[in-house]
């Protein structure tokens, strides 16, 4: 098997520098603990996704969509830096000193360097300190929220000011208007940018980087919302769809922008989640995956993901192979015509996306949770999990038992034996996390 040995390094140059093009601008959608199974292309059918499932109709829907970590702060981490095993691998609270590493430039970083305009349209949960601020990671423009959630109204402002929870702009904070939602707040941000940016600077390509919150908890529709999905019996359910309507008209109001600016053609446009659903918090569904947020099962790190830019990408397509949200850094700053090495733990996609038949070659995925204790690799169709608390390990073939029912350790050893050693020969050569929910500093002796 040709497997990539990991980091490998991307960003040459450019496709659009090479074809004498112009760079596209790069819009990427991140929900929030959204589940597998909770777009109506990913089967959904009690309540439907026409604008965010439009992205992938018009490109790419990738069957098995990977993301860096299973819950949200390590998870953007991977994202923006493209790596991992450099920073968390548990969330973040509040008020707490440690962030995504200050001397990693990030996805922001690298495309201002390469003449964009750089917004982030955010729930950050990246660091709380200056040197974590937005502003300062590489976004010429920063418009939402620093901390991992909040509610989807603002009935109390002063308290959401009190608590660092209200939406700032550029570090400046503004009180919600009574009776905004948070979900419609985050596509004004966005559709305010875009259509600013097309009138004021019309020959300048524009990266977006546009997070939702929704449908992370707490579980807060619009009036009105809710009651649109009478067949759904479990409130919580229905209250996750009316999430869910909200956040797929907010979608397809920054794709209506784009569109009537002219920008829709020339720009990359991805949607994924940050992590899988936390089924037993917000109702969301994983479908025939195992597990859920937090876990190394294929329900916690197994995500929607999908793919367009109609001027290379052709429509329609179902890639099977595995890809992972770490891709994206390599794919963007190749695209834009990123000169300098990006060091990465990701691949470049599109010369596997525009249509020369190109197949991805077998990887190595590799996780880690909650102090090193819970670890997963993935390689080729074979996945191993071992929880070293209580000394159990799995092996299973993913590609034909997604829902991880069967154990094969017993049947192939041998190849559980590879998989544990070639993880902790990747284990070795990354550092420990610099903050973990059970990490302890080391005494000194």
């Amino acid at each position: 098997m040709n497997r990539l040995v990991l980091p490998v390094v991307a960003g040459l140059v450019g496709l659009a520098v090479a074809g004498n093009s112009a760079p596209p601008n790069i819009l990427l959608i991140l929900a929030d603990d959204l589940g597998y199974a909770d777009l109506s292309i990913q089967g959904c059918t009690q309540f439907q996704t026409p604008n965010i499932d439009s992205i992938a109709k018009n490109g790419v829907r990738f069957k098995q969509g990977y993301v860096s970590n299973s819950v949200c702060a390590p998870s953007r981490a991977g994202i923006l830096s493209g790596r991992i095993g450099i920073a968390f691998e548990s969330n973040l609270p509040e008020n707490t000193e440690h962030g995504l590493d200050a001397s990693l430039p990030t996805m922001a970083d690298h495309l201002k360097g390469a003449g964009y305009k750089t917004f982030g349209i955010v729930k950050w949960h990246l660091g709380y300190k200056p040197q974590f601020h937005p502003n300062q990671r590489g976004f010429d423009e920063f418009y939402g929220l620093l901390s991992g959630s909040r509610s989807y109204f603002a009935d109390d402002a002063k308290e959401l000011v009190k608590t660092g929870k209200a939406i700032e702009r550029n570090g400046v904070v503004e009180i919600d208007p009574p009776g905004s939602y948070l979900t419609d707040r985050l596509t004004d941000g966005a559709v305010g940018y875009i259509g600013g940016h097309a009138r004021q600077n019309p020959g300048q390509p524009f990266f977006m980087y546009l997070c939702y919150t929704a449908p992370h908890g707490p579980m807060h529709a619009k009036p009105g919302y809710a009651e649109r999905f009478p067949g759904i019996n479990n409130e919580n359910r229905r209250i996750y769809a009316g999430m869910m309507a909200s956040l797929d008209e907010g979608v397809g109001r920054v794709l209506d922008c784009l569109e009537r600016n002219g920008m829709r053609d020339n720009t990359i446009i991805v949607f994924m989640s940050d992590n899988g659903g936390p089924t037993q918090h917000n109702s969301s569904n994983n479908g025939m995956l195992k597990g859920d947020k937090g876990s190394l099962w294929e329900g916690g790190v197994r995500v929607p993901f999908l793919m367009q830019w109609p001027a290379r990408i052709p429509a329609g397509q179902e890639i099977a192979e595995p890809v992972i949200s770490l891709d994206l850094l390599p794919t963007f700053a190749n695209a834009a015509g990123v000169r300098q090495p990006v060091k990465t733990n990701g691949i470049d996609l599109l010369p596997y996306l525009d249509g020369t038949g190109r197949t991805l070659a077998a990887r190595d995925f590799f996780w880690r949770r909650g102090d090193m204790k819970s670890c997963a690799l993935r390689s080729g169709n074979f996945k191993w999990v071992e929880n070293r608390s209580s000394n159990e390990a799995w092996l299973f073939d993913v590609e034909r038992d997604p829902g991880e029912k069967e154990n094969l350790i017993g049947r192939m050893p041998e190849v559980a034996e590879r998989m544990k050693n070639e993880y902790r020969k990747w284990e070795s050569s990354v550092p420990e996390p610099a903050f973990s929910s059970e990490w302890k500093p080391k005494k000194k002796k």
